[in-house]
Parts: structure tokens; C-alpha cells; sequence
């Protein structure tokens, strides 16, 4: 049952209805997705198939150093950890060979191939598919995965995170080579199926090692905090607020609709007021999607958000152990809902149903005072999920200035939520935009180094009310009748 909380602002002159005027507050939720089943590829063991492939040559140190010298200039907390590569350019055979399609004793037929970046960690295929059927099923591996540890998506899925230009982007797979699997259900003619893949995204960092970049320029810093090192002091809230918080996988583009790379974020997946439903909102700041400074062209947001992937649960086991837990990577990238570049908030609401482990995380759209107590939780760099304490110390028109007492936040903690604690547990007051803040200045907010700017929920409630709070709430006094 979702707890609603209204306060009204001002004296009500018919007390059982809500107005515009009202702050409203919404507690946090456990995810009732069911369990998944293993995906497990349709066709012969991958051994034992020999596969068409398309193969890049090697990516020049020069190009790698780049992406690490744009990533320490930026004044924003958003960092790339993929590199942009065309086959027509750099790949071997320029183009993917034909595919070879197996009939399945069950019905149907299924192909596979295999395209590799050399020493990449990972890897996003840019894949341009005619003639897929909304039945069909795509199956996604990488090289330094489990055999069985594969991702599922169906053509309907696929065709709604097509972009513009005919170009669909796979989920992020492990390693250098990334297998993909095509299963056509009965009845369906695998003639009418071309496939080629034109691009790929050669990544720097991969789930096996918490999306830290190479040479360690990613991996964040030695003040940062596990989230598992503060369960136990901060309780259940916590727990359910951490759990609400995802990594941001997702690709930005020159303006001719070729890859300029992949870039990581933090985001928070958000309750609302309607008991009966789960819909997977999800708050982060728009300046991930945004581009336009640092070189980066500016986006078409839409278009990013169909890239998107978001990677839950991952964070340490316990505190310090430098192992992460069972993750789970949700596919079919999301809407754009809401998004304003002056608040830099934005919230999306994903295509695909938030994980059985995950929470909904409650929030607070009062305005929240200078002083108080706050908490981000987040990936700096990519890194598993981490939690920083301080306090408010400012605000501007549209943003909340916060200072470190422990922790801070780095490049791939932008869009992470910015939580208060209270009798409702931790919830959700803004997404970070950036700001100084360091290892190298954390531990008093008096330093005039040590701020984080956060956009401001409060301001930007009224945009999204009608996505958070649908329904209008009906009030006995200052107490809300939910069902």
C-alpha cells in the first residue's frame, strides 16, 4: 500500500479536495516484479557453431587518451567510458557476412553472429534490421560472461528503440566479442531479414569490474563510502532508498546521427500515488542527455533515451569488499517525460519493468531548508553504488547547494538523488548537477571548495505532478484518504 501525504498550504475552502497549492510526499515501495527466468541462447551451443563475424582492427592509444583528457575537463559529473568505431573504417571485412538460419525442431529458424573490438571491455552494436518481425527474439552475450548470463529483447522492443536513422543499439555485453542471436518464430521467413551492423561502441569499462575505466582513471576515490558500510546505522530506509538506484548506460550522437560514444550517469526510480500501479518513473539530471558543451553536439534526448540501459544492484557485498553483487541490466531504453535544462532536471519513465530486487523510492516535493541533513547515493565513476552525508548550505532559484561531511561525488554520480531521512524513511529531493566537490575537500561543509549543486524537486514538482500525482487527493483536513 503506498503511503500519500498532503499538507496544504493554504486554509481550504472545500476541505475534501486537494489543490495545485499542495506539497505532497509519497513513501517508497518495494518492486512486485516477479522473478525472471535464465536466458538461455534458442539454437546450438555457441561452441559448437561456426559463426559469421565481423571483426575491428585494433583502437589506437590516441584515440583512448582523449576520451580520458575530455573526461577530467568536464565541468559536469557525466563521463564517457565508450569510444565510437565504424565498420566501413576500421572493421576487417568492412561489413557483416551473410547469415546462415537453422531450423529449429520446434518451429522456427535462428541465426547467429558475432562482431569483436580487440581488448574492448564491453560492448553496444549499432545494428540496422529490416523485415523483423514483433515476434521474433534477439539474444545478447559477451565474450566474458557465462554462457548462460545472456540478455532477451523481442522485435517489438527493438523497433521502439530504433532511432531515427534505422540504427538500434544493443545492451551493453562483456568483453571484446559480442554474440547476437536472432530467433524467428514459425511462420516467419527468414529471406525477408537483412541484418548489418555499421557501428559499435568499443567500452573502457564492463560490469566485471563495476564500469571502472581502465588505467584506474575511472575508479572513484579512496573517501567514497559502500553503500553496505551504513545499513546497519541507517536501517531499512536506507535500504529501500539504495535499492531505488540504478547506473545509466546510454549513448550520445554527432549530429549526423553517428555515435559520438557512450556515457554513464546515476538515476532513481520513483514512486507515485496510485496503489495499484508500478510505473518504473525515473528521476536524473537532463544534462546527461543534453550535450551541446565539451565538444559534444547537442541531442536529440528522445533518441538517447532509446539507448539507455540502467544496471541495478550493484554495489558491494559487505563493506570494503571490493565485490559486487548479482546485477541485473534493464533493456529497451525509455521515454523522456519531462526535462528542463535551466533546473537540469529530467525524469523518464523506463519501457521495461524495473527489477524484483529494486525499490520505488518515496519522495518530498516541500521545499527543504538550509541546515538539514542530506545524502546522495550514487556511482562515482562508474563504480559500485556509494553513499555521501553532508549537509544544505545554500540554494539558488532552482538548485540546492549541498557540502560533504563524508564522501563526495564524481563523474558517473550525475542525476544520483540527493535523500533526506525521516519518520517516511529516506526520500527523494533532487538530482545532481555538479559542483566542486572532491575527495580532496570533503569532510567540512565551511570548505569553499566541498559543494555539489542538486536540482530542486520542490521547483519542479509542478511539471511532473501529473506523472508523480495523477489522481486528485482527497483530504479530511490535513490528512490524505488513500484507498
Amino acid at each position: 500500500m503506498k503511503l500519500v501525504h498532503c499538507v496544504l498550504l493554504a486554509v481550504l475552502s472545500f476541505p475534501l479536495a486537494a489543490t495545485a497549492s499542495a506539497v505532497e510526499r509519497v513513501d517508497g515501495e518495494a518492486s512486485r516484479t516477479p522473478a525472471q527466468a535464465t536466458v538461455q541462447w534458442r539454437g546450438a551451443k555457441r561452441a559448437a557453431m561456426a559463426l559469421p563475424s565481423l571483426r575491428y582492427g585494433e583502437l589506437s592509444a590516441e584515440r583512448i587518451a582523449t576520451l580520458h583528457a575530455a573526461n577530467r575537463t568536464r565541468a559536469h559529473k557525466a563521463t564517457q567510458i565508450g569510444i565510437a568505431r565504424t565498420a566501413a573504417h576500421e572493421g576487417a571485412g568492412r561489413q557483416l557476412p551473410a547469415l546462415s538460419w537453422e531450423p529449429l525442431a520446434a518451429g522456427g529458424h535462428v541465426a547467429r553472429f558475432e562482431v569483436t573490438s580487440p581488448v574492448a571491455l564491453g560492448l553496444r552494436v549499432g545494428l540496422r534490421i529490416e523485415g523483423l518481425p514483433d515476434s521474433a527474439e534477439l539474444r545478447f552475450g559477451g565474450s566474458e560472461l557465462p554462457l548462460g548470463d545472456l540478455l532477451l529483447m523481442r522485435g517489438d522492443e527493438i523497433a521502439n528503440a530504433t532511432l531515427e536513422d534505422g540504427v538500434f543499439w544493443s545492451p551493453v555485453t562483456d568483453g571484446e566479442t559480442q554474440a547476437i542471436e536472432i530467433f524467428l518464430p514459425a511462420g516467419s521467413d527468414p529471406s525477408r531479414v537483412r541484418v548489418a551492423a555499421p557501428q559499435l561502441s568499443h567500452l573502457l569499462a564492463n560490469s566485471r569490474r563495476n564500469f571502472k575505466i581502465v588505467e584506474k582513471i575511472g575508479e572513484s576515490g579512496s573517501c567514497n563510502v559502500d553503500t553496505a558500510c551504513r545499513v546497519g546505522e541507517l536501517g531499512a530506509g536506507f535500504v529501500h532508498a539504495k535499492n531505488a538506484v540504478a547506473h545509466m548506460v546510454y549513448n550520445l550522437f554527432n549530429t549526423n546521427g553517428s555515435l559520438y560514444g557512450t556515457y554513464i550517469c546515476t538515476g532513481t526510480l520513483l514512486n507515485d500515488t496510485v496503489p495499484t500501479t508500478q510505473v518504473p518513473y525515473f528521476y536524473t539530471a537532463d544534462h546527461c542527455f543534453a550535450g551541446g558543451s565539451g565538444g559534444v553536439p547537442a541531442q536529440n534526448r528522445q533518441n538517447v533515451a532509446n539507448t539507455l540501459t540502467t544496471h541495478w544492484n550493484y554495489e558491494a557485498t559487505s563493506c570494503g569488499s571490493g565485490v559486487s553483487t548479482t546485477r541485473t541490466q534493464v533493456t529497451g531504453g525509455a521515454d523522456v517525460l519531462f526535462n528542463d535544462a535551466n533546473s537540469d532536471a529530467m525524469l523518464l519513465r523506463l519501457r521495461n519493468a524495473a527489477p524484483t530486487d529494486a525499490t520505488f523510492s518515496g519522495w518530498d516535493s516541500a521545499p527543504l531548508g538550509s541546515g538539514q541533513a542530506v545524502f546522495a547515493i550514487h556511482h562515482p565513476s562508474g563504480d559500485a553504488k556509494k553513499v555521501s552525508s553532508g549537509q544544505k548550505t545554500g540554494q539558488d532559484a532552482v538548485s540546492h547547494r549541498v557540502g560533504w561531511i563524508s564522501g563526495t561525488t564524481e563523474g558517473g554520480s550525475s542525476g544520483s538523488g540527493l535523500f533526506t531521512s525521516g519518520p517516511g524513511g529516506f526520500l527523494l529531493r533532487g538530482g545532481l548537477y555538479g559542483g566542486n566537490a572532491s575527495c580532496a575537500n570533503t569532510g567540512s561543509v565551511s570548505n569553499a571548495n566541498n559543494f555539489d549543486w542538486y536540482s530542486r524537486l520542490d521547483v519542479v514538482f509542478p511539471q511532473i505532478r501529473q506523472h508523480l500525482a495523477p489522481q486528485p487527493m482527497r483530504s479530511n483536513g490535513a490528512q490524505p484518504l488513500v484507498p
